[in-house]
């Protein structure tokens, strides 16, 4: 499912991260995948597990490669955490906010360990 959104959350996380976004003229975008759905949606998978998680998981991981590619002076955005902490992260950012998508649970997740980040190998 694909859904069109406010360029609001990205301008939040550009505040600590400094990337070039784009977006339209109106600041909005297409976000491809599972990022577009709602974390109970996200959460579900979790607690389900097989191919539905699989999904999350993917797109996590191929969103974290393309930031590590794309952002100034980063090797690694999650720094010292590993991919299961970022997951144990999204997971509590997505008990407590039900009803914003997984895009919305990555990108604050982006902006909180962006400061933490491996800026070489």
């Amino acid at each position: 499912m694909i859904r069109a959104v406010t360029f609001l959350g990205v301008a939040l996380l550009s505040l600590s991260a400094p990337n070039a976004f784009s977006a339209d003229k109106n600041g909005r975008y297409w976000i491809y995948g599972v990022g577009s759905e709602n974390c109970e949606v996200y959460l579900e998978a979790r607690n389900n597990g097989g191919a539905s998680e699989i999904s999350y998981k993917n797109w996590l991981s191929g969103y974290l490669t393309s930031t590590n590619r794309s952002s100034d002076d980063t090797y690694n955005l999650l720094g010292e955490t590993d991919f299961q902490g970022a997951l144990s992260w999204i997971d509590m950012y997505c008990g407590k906010n039900p009803k914003n998508t997984v895009y919305m649970a990555v990108a604050n997740l982006s902006a909180v360990y962006y400061p933490k980040r491996k800026k070489t190998k």
